[in-house]
């Protein structure tokens, strides 16, 4: 008995946390990008020189952008 309360637990806890997880959203940079920077270089298509002017990452090139928190 006091095993299956300690497994119930532990499930209730791994739910929880990957609950959370999912929740919340990464930035992530296009493939492109990562390619240019590991050479020490940037980007240099368009799309990604425009989206890199206004702090963002490129999602037209597959990069992910994270909303800002609201204060």
């Amino acid at each position: 008995m006091k095993f299956s309360k300690i497994l119930l637990v532990i499930a209730a806890l791994l739910g929880a946390s990957f609950a959370s997880a999912a929740d919340a959203p990464v930035s992530q940079k296009s493939k492109c990008d990562l390619k240019a920077e590991k050479a020490g270089k940037t980007c240099d298509h368009a799309c990604c020189v425009a989206s890199a002017k206004e702090g963002k990452n490129c999602e037209k090139c597959g990069g992910t952008n994270v909303a800002a928190a609201k204060k």
